[in-house]
């Protein structure tokens, strides 16, 4: 099965990256380094750090900041939003931060005489044959964090099981969200005495200080006004929000809306719709402010998690369509109230532990979202009420992060002395 994979992955997939990096930039970005030239190799042992992309880099920041080990960090993540998030949020806490290399033997050694690891973590849930395979040749400790594996990927991976247990052997422990999550695991292939339950680092989110709130309270100028955010919109999803807002702003004049598309080049499609409907808008990069808009558009990367500072109710995109939702937490630190649609099978878990405390409401469809966000806004209490209950949330499911750092840093511990 191996060989099959490296056929594929070798002589379709590479390939099919490179050419479409042709007409892709994002695609094409640190070709260099995924092949394994990174210009760069460390004496010193260190930590290698993978985040795939946002969300990853986020919680690879919660999990950084807790870490005690005295070797230099090297992060690595595959896309260029995560580079760029990781450079502005990261960049006095890593040694370096580059691309993690492609799925072939040439690139993973070239990647580890640069980065000469101690160790390898893998944030969530990434699986890559060779690359577990060969750093299990080297003696290499790899992990996985917070590892999660959602109902549809399960289903597909439990019929490659036979495959799986082969590249899952080579890990040195899995710890995942959930008990749910340490079961697909094993019955996926992974060894049961490698898969823990360590809790999900989401809810270790660690709160900017309170300056930070201030400032994008002055930047958009919302002090005596009502401000939703819908956060993290897909394409299919801009149309009827916006058509929502407008709903909403014909009870509510002084109503004020963040947008932030969770594509940037779907910014374009945005200002059309807003323009079709006489909705006055600006940037966020243009430095526009509520005294001269009702709509600002969020085109800046890594600011919607200190921007839900600014809002009284998120309206959580990903949702409404088959994406599985985006990550409700980076809200409910701030004392946000949180509305999703009815997809949230990326984060079930979560969005049940924000319900049953009453810091977050699922909706069916756009019309349930109109009423409820009506509902809320026409009593501040109701919003207040929500945004009490976030901060009980989070203390109720922390300790992942200092349960992840103790193990790690223990594992390490154990192999400096056993040699």
């Amino acid at each position: 099965m191996l060989r099959t994979y490296n056929f594929l992955y070798n002589f379709f997939a590479v390939p099919a990256l490179n050419l479409l990096g042709l007409f892709c930039p994002k695609i094409a970005a640190g070709k260099k380094e995924k092949f394994g030239d990174y210009g760069f190799k460390f004496l010193n042992r260190t930590i290698w750090i993978h985040a795939v992309s946002v969300g990853e880099v986020m919680l690879a920041q919660t999990l950084i900041n807790k870490m005690h080990f005295k070797n230099d960090i090297v992060l690595t993540t595959s896309t260029p939003q995560g580079q760029e998030l990781a450079k502005n949020k990261l960049s006095d806490k890593c040694k370096v931060i580059t691309y993690f290399p492609y799925d072939t033997k040439k690139a993973i050694d070239n990647a580890v005489k640069a980065i000469n690891p101690e160790m390898v973590i893998m944030i969530e849930t990434e699986i890559w044959p060779n690359f577990a395979l060969r750093m299990k040749e080297l003696a290499i400790p790899l992990f996985i964090v917070n590892g999660r594996i959602s109902e549809n990927t399960f289903k597909s991976y439990k019929k490659l099981s036979f495959f799986f247990r082969e590249v899952l052997k080579n890990y040195s422990a899995i710890l995942t969200q959930t008990r749910e999550d340490a079961i697909r695991f094993v019955e996926i292939g992974a060894p049961e005495n490698r898969v823990i339950t360590s809790g999900n680092i989401k809810f270790d989110i660690e709160k900017p200080d309170d300056y930070t709130k201030y400032k994008y309270n002055l930047l958009f100028k919302t002090f005596g006004k009502k401000v939703i955010i819908f956060g993290s919109t897909h394409g299919d999803e801009n149309e009827p929000l916006i058509e929502t807002y407008c709903a909403l702003k014909e009870k509510n004049t002084d109503l004020k809306l963040i947008i932030a598309p969770r594509h940037l080049e779907k910014l374009p499609s945005i200002e059309k719709l807003l323009e079709a409907k006489g909705i006055t808008y600006g940037k966020r990069s243009a430095e526009a402010s509520f005294d001269e808009c009702d709509v600002i558009l969020l085109d800046t990367t890594g600011e919607l998690a200190d921007a839900y500072s600014a809002c009284d109710i998120c309206i959580l995109g990903g949702s409404f369509d088959k994406t599985g939702g985006h990550n409700p937490l980076e809200a409910t630190i701030w004392g946000k109230p949180v509305i999703s649609g009815p997809n949230v099978k990326n984060f079930r878990h979560v969005y049940k532990s924000l319900c049953d405390l009453d810091c977050a409401y699922i909706v069916k469809d756009y019309n349930e979202l109109k009423e409820k966000i009506s509902e809320m806004l026409s009593d501040k209490n109701y919003i207040e009420r929500m945004g009490a209950n976030c901060l009980g949330a989070l203390e109720k499911n922390s300790g992942a992060t200092e349960f992840t750092v103790d193990y790690l840093e223990k594992f390490s511990r154990e192999q400096y002395e056993n040699g």
